[in-house]
């Protein structure tokens, strides 16, 4: 599939504003496709709607009547088929996304407004993000971008998807919310950062201590389930140029027909927002300043009855006609400092960039 015939159907579908979905596992050859040839797809505000749903669902960090839990019918799930069967439609209003580019001055005004509830003790952790501009290029193709993202970042799940309401996104993330199908099912916590320049990597007390308040918290929600997991770590794990501490959670999931119960208790973790949790949630909200949209919200596809593979929307970019818009954050605790979190920020805007570049 990675030709030039491919990535020119993957751009059609965005021209004709089509609801798909294309993404690559980690550690597969093969990209999956889904696609709803007729009508809308399903939106909600409400993930328990979730509830035995099947589809490629998308959701935002934060629910609105501008970022709705989308689900993508799955009618078609090969995209060699759609290349007999595009739909001659009328071109799709491509949006024109903006957002506020910051930079290191305002960036250390941010963090100062962050880093206060955290020394005074009402906020254990935060995340603090940041979204950066940069302009479309001329010939900019997005289908040809997510073959040369899977080529790239083969231990991450890499994504391409658009819909009329979402607009046109593209990531690569290597953070599972959850897995499985049967009654073997997985989450991780995934926080803390480094940059290795060799194969050995040394972890600090700031970095113990992010993992250790997701792996917490993890348990803890997986527990109002009656789950008990089997764990696996703290460990290192490559994302590209990025290391990262990874603890696995493998268990039986006791009622699956309550799959969207669960991801609404396991999202917003920690790792993209901070605890406690509503606290955290509502700080970000009316401090960061802007609106993250899908970023560190959440997509897959749900498959009940058989293989269901969600993960955060990390490391990705937004779409327009004429700016592609990347997004990145870092988790803050008390011990943090500015110039290192703005260093992370930098470090983890160029897994997109570096596609587009």
């Amino acid at each position: 599939m990675r030709d030039l015939h491919a990535h020119q159907i993957l751009d059609a579908l965005i021209d004709q504003d089509a609801c798909f979905a294309i993404f690559r596992l980690p550690g597969e050859t093969l990209p999956r496709f889904v696609m709803q040839t007729s009508g809308t797809p399903a939106l909600t505000s409400d993930m328990d709607k979730l509830n035995g749903q099947t589809g490629f669902v998308i959701a935002p960090f934060r629910i609105s009547d501008e970022t709705p839990v989308i689900i993508i019918r799955p009618d078609c799930r090969d995209l060699a088929e759609v290349e007999t069967s595009l739909v001659k439609k009328q071109p799709g209003k491509r949006k024109n996304v903006k957002h506020k580019n910051i930079d290191k001055g305002e960036y250390l005004q941010l963090f100062q407004r962050f880093h206060q509830p955290l020394t005074n003790g009402t906020i254990t952790k935060l995340v603090l993000s940041r979204s950066k501009d940069i302009v479309r290029k001329k010939g900019f193709s997005p289908g040809h971008a997510f073959f040369l993202a899977a080529e790239k970042y083969d231990h991450a799940c890499v994504f391409l998807f658009h819909t009329p309401q979402s607009g046109t996104w593209l990531g690569s993330t290597p953070e599972i919310l959850l897995s499985g199908g049967n009654t073997s099912w997985q989450t991780m916590a995934l926080a803390g950062t480094r940059y290795p320049h060799s194969g050995a990597v040394s972890w600090d007390d700031k970095n113990l201590r992010e993992q250790h308040l997701v792996t917490s918290y993890l348990l803890h929600q997986l527990s109002s389930f009656q789950i008990t997991p089997e764990i696996n770590g703290p460990y290192t794990s490559k994302a590209g140029n990025l290391a990262h501490l990874r603890t696995d959670f493998n268990f039986s999931l006791p009622d699956e027909s309550k799959i969207g119960t669960l991801l609404k208790a396991l999202h917003p973790t920690p790792a993209v927002s901070g605890l406690p949790k509503e606290e955290a949630f509502q700080f970000i909200l009316d401090h960061e300043g802007y609106d993250r949209r899908y970023y560190t919200g959440f997509l897959g596809m749900l498959e009940p009855m058989a293989e269901t593979n969600i993960y955060v929307n990390l490391r990705c970019m937004e779409i327009g006609k004429s700016s592609l818009t990347l997004f990145a954050g870092s988790g803050l605790i008390s011990s943090s400092n500015c110039r290192d979190e703005w260093k992370e920020t930098e470090k983890k805007l160029e897994t997109m960039a570096s596609i587009v570049n």
